[in-house]
């Protein structure tokens, strides 16, 4: 991953408050993979033994929180959500395939100071010891990626598609 700088005066602390206060859109429960984008992974979660039906992770996009997020480090136009991982909860290595389609680039900001037990895997790399308001431009917008809580405070962090 590519450091961009760090935009924590850029960051509204009530992202974060919001999220923590409110369950967002149930991963991957309510996202089944007969209808998912990521239909693909689904089945290669699943054939890896999976559990689909479970809650693993949150997702708030912009419609679950009322918010306008504008990343001030991008030019073109920009997708967002944000992830919350509880403590246990755990995102499988994938890709995002919505990106194998068009030209982008992705960014993952986290939105809190890294804490023990909270993991990002980028390829074969552990992403920590960072601060939040870190930009990672991620080297190619296909890369494998994954996540996991296995720490004791939720985990929070806002993820930016940039069409180029």
């Amino acid at each position: 991953m590519i450091y961009r700088g760090n935009f924590a005066n850029w960051i509204d602390p009530q992202w974060r408050t919001l999220v923590l206060s409110m369950d967002g859109q149930a991963r991957p429960r309510d996202w089944p993979p007969e209808t998912a984008a990521e239909s693909a992974e689904y089945q290669r979660a699943q054939e890896a033994g999976y559990d689909l039906t479970a809650v693993n992770w949150w997702v708030y996009e912009k419609q679950d929180l009322n918010l306008d997020i504008n990343p001030t480090w991008c030019r073109g136009n920009t997708d967002w959500w944000i992830t919350k991982l509880l403590p246990g909860q755990f995102m499988p290595m994938h890709t995002d395939p919505f990106t194998h389609y068009q030209d982008c680039k992705r960014y993952w900001v986290p939105l809190q100071d890294f804490q023990p037990g909270h993991l990002f895997v980028y390829g074969n790399n552990l992403i920590k010891d960072y601060s939040a308001g870190d930009v990672f431009e991620y080297y190619d917008s296909r890369d494998t990626h994954g996540a996991a809580n296995i720490g004791h405070v939720p985990r929070v962090v806002l993820q930016v598609t940039e069409y180029v």
